[in-house]
């Protein structure tokens, strides 16, 4: 097994659970020591991948310098806020996500309020 090398993004895994019953996956990438203010697009400081069981693709979150876009197959959407993603927050938001029948727009606009929500009190 090789050392991972200075810039190659971190990755968790996670299995979310709800009273002992598989809902899918939530996977945490960081990039460490990646210089975010070298590409003038921008460039996510971490991301949070949900798939459900079968390991399709529920949402992704990219923290950008100074919001999340949300991605919900082919919809969007972006929070006012930019603070840190813990663990602890990421499995509450894939749990979260994962226990909704919606889907697209309504998933977005249901997990920007509740980043807005859990992120309110994070500096």
């Amino acid at each position: 097994m090789s050392a991972l090398g200075w810039h190659e993004p971190r990755r968790i895994r996670r299995s979310v659970n709800s009273t002992d019953r598989h809902l899918g996956y939530v996977t945490l990438v960081a990039y460490p020591n990646r210089d975010v203010t070298a590409f003038t697009e921008g460039s996510p400081y971490r991301e949070v991948v949900i798939a459900d069981s079968r390991e399709m693709h529920v949402a992704l979150l990219q923290r950008f310098k100074e919001h999340w876009l949300i991605q919900c197959g082919e919809a969007y959407g972006t929070t006012d806020r930019a603070c840190d993603m813990t663990e602890p927050l990421a499995m509450q938001l894939a749990e979260f996500a994962l226990t909704r029948e919606a889907r697209g727009e309504a998933l977005v606009e249901a997990l920007r309020e509740q980043l807005d929500v859990v992120m309110a009190g994070i500096p």
